[in-house]
């Protein structure tokens, strides 16, 4: 055996720190964003936050004016209907463990991994909605982060992997299936309804369903009662990010005759500056011992106040682009279009997770209503992956099953396609030959 050396280059994108606060800084809805920055003031000397009461005045009486094609108004103003009552932040002193902070709690405590697949597990967990699903899909994620595809499915298999089961999942069956899989239920029928049955079973048509999965009544009713008892929504039970008391307003949309107007919440988020005193020190020969640090910490700050200003950038062009969309809603309460996080992101020329990232927890104030800005969208869920990820999903099905009952090639062609991967019978088969598993004819043998 002859040993050679070779010299190769090779190009690859680390997801950096400043990185991850640009996205973070996005996802963020106001409340937590007030928070975030004040903890990064604490720590940074350069950093001035002026966190003023967020009970202010109203904004002021607006002129109509005349419209042309929906013409659309920015105006930064203190905005908060609070009721003039004092906020009272003693409340988030103590506070349960949100379902996120769970999460990235058992990514430390897991199995070893390497740096660049825990920054992705925590990134991955970061996008994940408020039922725990993720509704991004992994290639435009990967494509946003610069990073391989199959790196990013690599940890989103770790995601799926920690507790509760069927966090991470990108529909509901691979959601129902994932926890399926960790039970002692992960049978060919059960596979079966998931796929194809739910629809029957949410009508309690049992005699439809038995003849769908070609089993008795009885037996039709045992499946049903199992997927019955999965939990169709992983983060239930955990404390949301903020309580509902905390919620504020992006922005505040108000129809002027026929015009709208976006007036930005600039109250709801502390001002951030650059500190004049600790500033002037970079570069003065007088403090040579502490210019590294100086340094260090006037690029970390500038390069925060770059991240508030691309968030108050983009939430504004991506509130903008939603209501001309929806003009017939805001303007004649009219029923909503179908629209998608998809096309909104291809209008706006941006990437569908930034779309996804920045409505994320965000609200607006209409009518006097608060809602979320992602009941704006008529959105669905993807699928996808690589043929790696593919051949990881299978060898965890075949660990799942019964040892009584083995899946079949097509039982595991059908729980594949149920988590995205749609394969045929004899594509599962090839790669199961690869991954060394005998049939389920051999599996059922063996045990």
């Amino acid at each position: 055996m002859a040993f050679q050396q070779r010299l190769e280059q090779a190009q690859k994108q680390i997801l950096t720190q400043a990185m991850l606060q640009s996205l973070h800084c996005l996802q963020m809805p106001s409340m937590e964003l007030r928070e975030f920055l004040q903890e990064a003031a604490l720590s940074n000397p350069l950093l001035d936050v002026e966190d003023t009461p967020y009970d202010g005045p109203q904004p002021e009486t607006l002129e109509p004016a005349p419209a042309t094609d929906i013409p659309i108004e920015r105006r930064e103003q203190l905005i908060w209907d609070g009721g003039g009552a004092e906020t009272d932040f003693t409340s988030c002193l103590s506070r349960p463990q949100t379902f996120r902070e769970y999460l990235n709690a058992q990514l430390g405590q897991t199995a070893p991994l390497d740096a660049e697949t825990l920054v992705l597990c925590r990134y991955l967990v970061g996008c994940l909605n408020s039922a725990g699903y993720l509704d991004c899909e992994v290639p435009e994620l990967a494509e946003e982060l610069n990073v391989n595809a199959q790196d990013l499915e690599q940890a989103l298999f770790v995601v799926q992997s920690l507790d509760p089961p069927g966090v991470g999942a990108r529909s509901l069956s691979e959601c129902l299936l994932l926890q399926l899989a960790q039970g002692n239920e992960f049978t060919e029928v059960n596979i079966h309804l998931i796929r194809f049955g739910l629809p029957l079973l949410a009508e309690n048509d049992y005699a439809s369903l038995a003849r769908l999965l070609s089993v008795r009544p009885a037996e039709a009713r045992r499946a049903g009662d199992v997927v019955r008892a999965l939990n169709p929504i992983p983060s239930r039970g955990f404390s949301s990010e903020r309580g509902v008391a905390m919620v504020a307003p992006e922005a505040v949309i108000r129809r002027t005759g026929g015009s709208l107007v976006i007036e930005m919440n600039e109250g709801a988020v502390p001002h951030v500056s650059l500190n004049r005193d600790y500033s002037a020190l970079v570069g003065d020969p007088n403090c040579q011992e502490a210019q590294l640090y100086l340094k260090e910490k006037m690029a970390e700050a500038k390069n925060l106040l770059n991240n508030l200003e691309n968030r108050h950038d983009t939430l504004f062009r991506l509130l903008s682009a939603l209501i001309r969309n929806q003009e017939g809603y805001f303007l004649r309460r009219e029923d909503l279009q179908p629209l998608t996080m998809g096309q909104l992101a291809e209008e706006l020329d941006v990437n569908v997770s930034t779309v996804s990232r920045a409505v994320k927890d965000k609200y607006i104030q209409f009518d006097g209503q608060v809602f979320p800005l992602r009941s704006l969208f008529s959105t669905a869920l993807p699928a996808g992956g690589s043929a790696e990820a593919a051949r990881r999903q299978l060898r965890r099905f075949v660990e799942a099953e019964s040892p009584d009952r083995p899946l079949s090639d097509e039982a595991l062609a059908q729980a594949l396609a149920g988590v995205g991967f749609a394969l045929s019978r004899r594509t599962v088969a090839k790669y199961r030959g690869e991954l060394s598993i005998p049939s389920a004819a051999q599996r059922r043998r063996k045990s």
